[in-house]
């Protein structure tokens, strides 16, 4: 097994050199083996001695061949080792580096052990300390997994060259022979453990190399792409691919309902009902193509003044998700996760969810805050009708998991200190408060804009990671509209009128009985006011931003 002792002590530099001059020495048999392989057959030279000599000449060509091949795969494995090994002795510094900034030391046998003797000074905070203590303990354990994954690989290569077992023995040449030695994959990327929490993920990810890393996200973008835990950067790379094959994807499927709807007549009758099925078809690949071209949009055509846009989730099934992040969210002071409600998806609506992410960012920089990344995660398949589907927790039950995670992810991948803020709209508080109430939200505030209800009767039923219970209540914000019709007609007006009785999403958060906080918003046109929070100069997008940059709204 491999200690933290041997990582350490591991030398790339050696390992690259071996490297280079076994492929020289390689390149050298392959020269002067296949000239060897030119002496016979002898023009005119027959007889016992002749049937000899090309005996033993077929011997050794058969002994060049494996010799050729073993070593070229040996040489590249060795250079894969030279590789993988810098991922993994970079993540072991960034470890340690961790660990003294929160007073801790890894041990040789990879314990997180604390340097204090008595209390940690007071500006190490203890939740801070604790996070670090979580992350180090994932950070270590993959490291002594990955260190074991690329000692295991090599010794098998190793194992196989001096046992022969590379090359037929019947290649045409030796540098055939080489060229077959190269195609073995030689070490193999570790794979992320199974079922891995984000934090795993972000350790895994952090001890593969850049090539190893290059190679995923070509090869897996989907995979990459969703995993939560890894760095904007990259699950932005790989969900960019995802979104291009997607894209043409869906353009082919529409270009076929086309094409078939071309050779139909909606009048016949016969063709009447299939007409009108593959015509939904349509309309629903033209509404996923637009928000796609919304999102592309954003990502490549930033208007002046605007930060860079991230893409952390595309899925183009059922009603489709998304999830874009504006500015980076690895390192931002503050960050701030929007989630829309009903009609939600890869739809027509993106551009205006995401207007709603880079307006909350501009107002959180207003409000002071040093850095800022707003991201819109429509990371759940939502409510596409108000009745009956926004009527059901049926769609909030199943995005529990999702935000839970998604939230987790962003602090797995964060450098340093962040104050993390989810905000709900509609149905989305729904998701917000439920997920809050079953698994616990890893978020200093919550914020409530027009909610149905959160799924609770109070907001000391809801769980906010590192915020005692008794003080929840002051990080739940809400607000609503007074000529905003839903709030008004899906939620009752009493403390003893909520989950128990009549009302499936509970009761209106914004009520001083409810717990929380609330914030004013301005009156407007009863039919638009449901979405008008966000409207430029109004004080909710106001309050929403100061509660982004950790003030009081």
């Amino acid at each position: 097994m491999v200690s933290l002792a041997d990582v350490r002590a591991w030398n790339h530099g050696a390992l690259d050199e071996i490297c280079s001059l076994l492929q020289a020495r390689t390149q050298v048999l392959v020269n002067d083996g296949d000239d060897y392989g030119k002496v016979l057959p002898v023009e005119c030279w027959t007889g016992p001695a002749a049937d000899n000599a090309a005996g033993q000449h077929c011997a050794l060509m058969r002994q060049l061949d494996t010799i050729a091949a073993g070593a070229a795969a040996l040489g590249k494995a060795i250079g894969q080792a030279a590789d993988t090994i810098l991922g993994v002795q970079s993540a072991l510094k960034n470890a340690d580096e961790l660990a003294r900034k929160y007073g801790f030391a890894i041990t040789a046998d990879g314990a997180i052990v604390c340097i204090y003797a008595g209390q940690p000074p007071p500006e190490l905070h203890p939740q801070d300390r604790a996070r670090a203590e979580a992350q180090l303990t994932d950070e270590v354990a993959q490291i002594l997994r990955t260190a074991n994954d690329i000692d295991a690989d090599l010794a098998s290569v190793l194992d196989r060259a001096a046992a022969g077992q590379f090359g037929t023995g019947d290649e045409s040449t030796i540098a055939a022979a080489a060229a077959d030695g190269v195609k073995d994959p030689g070490l193999t990327l570790p794979e992320p453990p199974p079922n891995a929490t984000p934090s795993q993920n972000a350790a895994w990810w952090a001890t593969l190399s850049a090539a190893g890393r290059n190679i995923l996200i070509r090869d897996r973008p989907g995979a990459i792409g969703a995993m939560n835990g890894l760095p904007a950067v990259d699950r932005d790379r790989a969900n960019r691919i995802s979104l291009d094959r997607d894209y043409q994807d869906l353009q082919h499927q529409r270009d076929d309902i086309r094409h078939r709807l071309d050779g139909m007549k909606r009048s016949d009758p016969q063709q009447q009902e299939e007409y009108i099925s593959l015509d939904r078809q349509l309309d629903a690949l033209n509404s996923k193509i637009t928000g796609m071209d919304q999102i592309k949009n954003r990502l490549d055509h930033a208007l002046p003044g605007q930060p860079t846009a991230y893409l952390l989730g595309i899925n183009s099934a059922n009603s489709g998700q998304a999830i874009v992040a504006i500015g980076d969210p690895d390192s931002a002071a503050n960050v701030a996760t929007y989630v829309p409600g009903t009609t939600a998806g890869l739809n027509h609506g993106m551009a205006t969810d995401i207007y709603r992410s880079d307006a909350m960012l501009a107002a959180a920089n207003k409000a002071g805050s040093p850095s800022t990344s707003v991201i819109t995660w429509v990371g759940y398949d939502a409510p596409q009708s108000i009745v009956p589907d926004a009527a059901s927790t049926g769609f909030a039950n199943n995005a529990e998991h999702p935000l839970r995670d998604f939230q987790g992810g962003l602090g797995a991948a964060h450098h340093g200190p962040m104050n993390s803020t989810v905000i709900g709209h509609s149905y989305g508080t729904t998701v917000v408060g439920q997920t809050a109430r079953d698994l616990g939200l890893p978020a200093n505030n919550v914020v409530m804009v027009a909610s149905p209800g959160v799924g609770v009767d109070h907001a000391n039923q809801l769980h906010l990671d590192g915020i005692p219970q008794d003080q929840v209540g002051q990080h739940v914000y809400s607000t609503k509209s007074v000529t905003d019709p839903i709030p008004a007609l899906t939620n009752f007006d009493g403390p003893d009128i909520g989950l128990d009785n009549v009302d499936p999403l509970g009761p209106d958060p914004t009520t001083d009985w409810f717990g929380g906080q609330t914030f004013n918003s301005d009156a407007g046109n009863p039919l638009t006011s449901h979405s008008d929070y966000w409207q430029d100069r109004s004080s909710s997008l106001r309050s929403m931003g100061n509660i982004i940059a950790g003030n009081k709204p």
